[in-house]
């Protein structure tokens, strides 16, 4: 009977452990001191011969079995040996492991490191702060998995939580007190050019969180980036194909208090005012012609091409509605052809009102006497529309070789 028993418990015990084993994929990044990436990097699976390499990024996939624990080890030529124990994956989260590799010297023994947690998440964040604490320059850093953890939507929001940094109109960075148009900003090393059209500056507001591999904010200049900049330099770094496809859609609403409930005048408006941009119902007749052949025209034909005008110059009175922001944020990663492909895109819409009161006062002195010549208070009604988009498509050739589009739109409409 008991022989019979165990036997059973045996059975169920065997059966249980087959059920609820799942094979999970372990992703991450291995980089040196300086944040570049290293390629070529043969990662091992302790006590086994199962292992992989870096890509050009120096990112790298493996597939690990819950509840059970690895020890990893990272090696690369004219780098330091790292061995990462008690390597476990779970089930419901993103398994990540960023690595920093250190310049070997000549008499240096292989380095070996145990995680402390159930899993080895503790390395990710460890792997910026030693970027931190080695750089040769003053920088803030903040990884991948300080922003997940984080309720910020782009990057904006995570920009706002380093030191020394603030942010304006929830879009424009100002490091140490220094306004937008001093800093400088790169995403995954390319300077990005200015989002506004009459400043230097850039709206981190288009660039979801989800994509973010590692923010650094360099606060003193370093002789391999650009010094046109006198606050910081913002480094972007973005993942090219995502880890795993996802899709957020995010709503938000407000109002002013001096606009909701009042009454707001504007023009007659087209049928595409709420994007940002006229359907060229306000476009000027193709017969207009420039000003200096304007000028010998006769009146009567000044008259009959001012006629041709759109004539809307009497306001409309409308009821103002509540600010509305839109945030969508996707990704994919599939195969084509045995390829990796990855795309990923980000859109940011935001509609706000405003009323401003203007004094316009034009006076005068003759003599010993000051006297007003005319003074009245006017009202400017003002409706912003802010579009923001960043879409990427990555395609993986090999582990060395990959092909990348990157496209940013920004447009800011007052009307």
């Amino acid at each position: 009977m008991f022989l019979r028993a165990f036997g059973l418990l045996l059975i169920v015990n065997l059966f249980c452990n087959t059920v609820f084993a799942q094979t999970l994929r372990l992703g991450g990044k291995v980089t040196n001191n300086k944040n570049e990436a290293l390629s070529g990097v043969t990662i091992k699976i302790g006590g086994s011969t199962a292992g992989t390499m870096s890509d050009l990024d120096g990112r790298f996939s493996l597939s690990l079995v819950t509840g059970k624990k690895y020890s990893l080890e990272f090696s690369a030529v004219g780098y330091t040996t790292k061995t990462i124990s008690d390597v476990e994956v779970s089930a419901g989260i993103e398994n990540e492991l960023n690595v920093i590799l250190e310049v070997k010297a000549k008499t240096e023994e292989a380095v070996v490191v145990t995680a402390r947690t159930s899993t080895a998440r503790r390395e990710s964040v460890n792997s910026m702060i030693s970027f931190q604490r080695n750089t040769n320059t003053v920088a803030s850093v903040i990884a991948a998995e300080a922003i997940r953890r984080s309720p910020d939507r782009n990057t904006g929001e995570v920009l706002k939580r380093t030191p020394g940094a603030s942010i304006q109109e929830g879009k424009f960075i100002v490091i140490r007190g220094l306004a937008d148009r001093y800093n400088q900003a790169m995403i995954n090393g390319i300077l990005l050019t200015s989002t506004e059209p009459d400043r230097k500056t850039f709206s981190f507001d288009i660039i979801p969180s989800n994509i973010i591999d590692n923010l650094v904010i360099n606060k003193a200049f370093v002789p391999e980036y650009p010094g046109e900049w006198a606050g910081g330099l913002i480094q972007v770094n973005t993942k090219d194909i995502p880890s795993k496809s996802f899709f957020q859609l995010q709503v938000g609403s407000g109002f002013n208090s001096q606009t909701l409930g009042n009454t707001f005048y504007k023009d007659q408006s087209s049928s595409t005012d709420w994007l940002g941009f006229d359907n060229g119902s306000r476009a000027l007749p193709s017969s207009y012609v420039r000003k200096a052949a304007f000028d010998t025209l006769s009146p009567a034909e000044k008259t009959a091409i001012g006629k041709q005008l759109r004539n809307a110059w009497t306001p409309i009175a409308t009821n103002v509605q509540p600010n509305l922001s839109l945030q969508l944020n996707g990704g994919v990663s599939t195969k084509l052809f045995g390829k990796t492909l990855g795309a990923t895109l980000g859109i940011s819409y935001n509609r706000s009102f405003r009323l401003l009161k203007l004094l316009n006062r034009s006076n005068s002195l003759s003599g010993n006497t000051f006297s007003v010549n005319y003074s009245y208070e006017d009202t400017r009604y003002v409706q912003d529309i802010n579009v923001g988009a960043i879409a990427g498509l990555s395609l993986q050739l090999n582990s060395m070789n990959r092909i990348s589009f990157k496209s940013i739109l920004s447009l800011n409409s007052p009307t």
